[in-house]
């Protein structure tokens, strides 16, 4: 990735897709909260960027903006190796929710150690899915 596709418009909506996208495979859904559940297999794709409140957005909009020096150096110092928008959204939910792994441990040096410790200040982040198991129209969904 080039250091000037870190400042394009569209940066903000890719980090957010792959922030719900994380959130998907990882969401505490209500009929069934001891197995993982294939919510993409039931047609959430990661594209539901609306599932995001405001609060949510307001936290990936604040991250970014205190994050965006270490993004930049970041894309600079690994040039095409760089993550994408995408990769950082997931990796970013990761970091949040103290899960072992995330933006600290992919090879991204200092930049993603810092990264890493500004994503945990906003603390847990977990997509709760409710309704009837087989009747996705019926599903509500909110973060915890």
């Amino acid at each position: 990735m080039a250091v000037c596709d870190t400042v394009l418009p569209d940066y903000l909506t890719r980090f957010t897709l792959g922030v719900v996208g994380e959130l998907i495979e990882g969401a505490l859904v209500e009929w069934d909260p001891d197995r993982t559940t294939n919510l993409r297999g039931a047609g959430c794709d990661g594209t539901e960027i609306e599932l995001l409140d405001e609060e949510a957005c307001a936290d990936i909009e604040d991250f970014l903006l205190h994050g965006i020096g270490d993004i930049v150096a970041l894309a600079r110092r690994l040039g095409d190796r760089a993550p994408t928008p995408e990769d950082l959204g997931r990796d970013y939910v990761l970091s949040r929710q103290g899960a072992g792994v995330g933006l600290w441990d992919r090879g991204y040096g200092p930049e993603g150690d810092r990264l890493h410790a500004q994503a945990q200040a906003y603390g847990d982040i977990v997509l709760e899915v409710a309704g009837q198991e087989d009747d996705c129209d019926s599903w509500t969904f909110s973060l915890l």
